[in-house]
């Protein structure tokens, strides 16, 4: 039942500090860049996924949203919207913009059909639609890394307790499932608990804000 996490302050990366927006919005600071990069280069290509993107040149892609990211950053300003918001607007106007390029090239006709398939499916969503989608994947993304920081600070068997207690496991099956007592569940679980709340408000203050 033992965890590193007195330690996780001393070990944590993330002090308080401007969030990694608004740092990233410098142009000269390159580390705030490759850490915006680590963050959201999976989310992207989560995203581009959802939006039935399958092309050969996927990676590309990718790389040119976040380029169009890179530029836009700078001028982004949370009080006119929602960052993901605005990354929704970026993914998907570079997303089209590939595929009108992609229609022009005649070099390119086998790949025609799927790309004006694709077009029409995201002129088909309205913004709301898109937003609502990027929320709820957003949601989940963090959530996968607070998980994936919190296995680094408890066992197992903590992290086990957990997850089945989300899925709405009893107590009792729990600590029939895992070999504990109910009270070691009722300690791991409030503690696991306590500490993803604490790293969901961090990964939301410092993408978000």
């Amino acid at each position: 039942m033992s965890d590193n996490s007195d330690n996780s302050d001393n070990s944590d990366k993330y002090v308080t500090r401007l969030t990694l927006l608004a740092r990233a919005k410098n142009p000269e600071d390159h580390q705030a860049w490759e850490e915006f990069v680590s963050f959201y280069q999976r989310f992207i290509y989560h995203i581009l996924h959802k939006m039935s993107i399958d092309l050969n040149d996927f990676d590309d892609l990718v790389q040119v949203v976040l380029l169009r990211l890179w530029e836009g950053l700078a001028s982004y300003d949370k009080q006119d919207c929602k960052f993901r918001s605005w990354l929704s607007c970026v993914t998907r106007n570079t997303v089209l913009n590939y595929l009108d390029k992609q229609q022009r090239q005649q070099n390119r006709q086998v790949q025609m059909g799927d790309c004006q398939e694709m077009h029409i499916f995201l002129n088909g969503l309205s913004d709301t639609e898109l937003d609502k989608m990027i929320e709820h994947e957003w949601r989940a993304y963090i959530s996968t890394l607070a998980l994936e920081k919190l296995k680094k600070l408890f066992s197992g068997v903590a992290i086990d307790a957990f997850l089945l207690s989300q899925a709405e496991v009893s107590t009792e099956d729990i600590a029939e499932k895992l070999g504990i007592k109910k009270a070691s569940v009722y300690v791991l679980t409030s503690r696991v608990r306590s500490k993803f709340v604490d790293e969901m408000r961090r990964l939301v203050r410092e993408l978000e804000l």
